[in-house]
């Protein structure tokens, strides 16, 4: 299997390249002057026209004009890949394609606001909200701000570091905070009318746990504490995390719970804080016990099998990875996984992973951020940890 996945992530690497990086994403409709038009600025309107097109099979944005682009948090996410990619392969070339991504970003951010941030190259209006184009969030500016520090750790070079406190700086002066006693929850973007979303929660803890490790800001690592808090006191009993708090947020999925999952294991590595280790297995436990089938499907939400979604293959993949030590079952997972995300969704004519399988639906349509980039940096790790 070590060849198959080595082969499969050249051939990603070459079909991702041969667009430059660019593409479509789920939730690009009304990137469409067509679709932006007939919403006539109404979040429902839109919210409709949105789910109608990812959850169509067939790819229509080109008849709806709707233009490939480039999404930030993909690109902070390839700066993650190419540094794994650069530590077992040793080519300048890695390093350097990371550093262009890097480059990129420190001139593509969001402006007004008090450090580097970033949001999506399209306008998504959602359940809670209506973020516009560029609206910053926290969690698009953890990953790009990890990304930044994943360059620092392998080059030394300051800057890096220095734009991930910048973030940091983005996440303490303009999000908006949600008390409760002694604790509290990040807002998901400086906009935000109120929802408390875990994984946005924790992203923006473990960023500043992360940043605090290098430079000691107490500030930063009182605000990583706190905000930590407010999602571990959210845990359920069983270790689960419903996706945020209150009646529009009670579903429990995959990726993100993996998402909880990794950023919890950040903040306790970097600030060495043990207390929450019995909460990191407890929800692993959960984890394993109701996201994965006996053949290895892994499942969008908890308690049902269908969508197949490949981006939540492509996340259990790293999960399942990073954390492995906390199970034995967790390497018996995520060989069955691999081999099924591979099954269902590679395109070894095309070169890419389709987007989600239904009960009797396969859709096709390649989506650049939330496919193939995840699905990319998932094989480079599995790469790593085969060489």
């Amino acid at each position: 299997m070590n060849n198959q996945i080595k082969e499969i992530s050249d051939k990603l690497e070459a079909y991702l390249k041969s667009n430059d990086f660019m593409g479509y994403d789920p939730h690009d409709a009304l990137n469409s002057p067509i679709l932006k038009t007939l919403t006539f600025g109404n979040r429902f309107i839109g919210i409709i026209f949105l789910q109608l097109l990812k959850r169509f099979p067939i790819n229509l944005r080109p008849v709806l004009m709707i233009k490939k682009g480039i999404n930030p948090k993909g690109f902070g996410l390839l700066i993650s890949a190419y540094v794994e990619k650069y530590k077992f392969s040793n080519n300048h070339k890695d390093l350097e394609q990371a550093k262009y991504f890097a480059d990129w970003l420190m001139s593509n951010y969001s402006k007004g606001y008090s450090g580097k941030c970033w949001g999506y190259n399209f306008d998504w209006p959602n359940r809670n909200s209506y973020f516009k184009k560029g609206i910053p969030t926290i969690v698009n500016t953890s990953f790009i701000a990890n990304g930044f520090l994943d360059l620092y750790e392998i080059t030394k070079e300051k800057k890096y570091l220095d734009l991930a406190e910048s973030s940091c700086e983005f996440i303490i002066n303009d999000l908006n905070r949600y008390n409760e006693d002694d604790s509290f929850c990040f807002s998901y973007t400086p906009v935000s009318n109120g929802a408390c979303i875990h994984n946005a929660n924790m992203l923006g803890a473990a960023l500043l746990a992360r940043v605090n490790h290098y430079i000691n800001n107490d500030e930063y690592l009182e605000n990583a504490k706190k905000s930590m808090k407010y999602s571990i006191n959210h845990q359920n009993e069983d270790g689960s995390w419903f996706y945020g708090v209150g009646w529009k947020q009670k579903w429990i999925d995959s990726f993100h719970t993996g998402y909880n999952l990794l950023a919890l294991n950040d903040y306790i590595n970097f600030t060495n804080d043990r207390r929450y280790i019995e909460n990191l297995k407890n929800g692993y436990e959960f984890y394993l016990n109701y996201f994965f089938t006996e053949e290895g499907l892994v499942k969008y939400y908890h308690n049902k099998l269908y969508p197949l979604d490949s981006h939540a293959f492509a996340h259990a993949i790293i999960t399942l990875s990073t954390l492995s030590n906390l199970s034995e079952r967790s390497n018996h997972i995520l060989e069955k996984v691999i081999r099924q995300g591979i099954r269902i969704f590679w395109n070894e004519h095309s070169g890419y992973f389709f987007y989600k399988k239904d009960k009797y639906i396969l859709s096709k349509i390649s989506y650049i951020r939330w496919v193939q980039i995840w699905m990319f940096y998932a094989l480079i790790i599995l790469v790593a940890n085969y060489e």
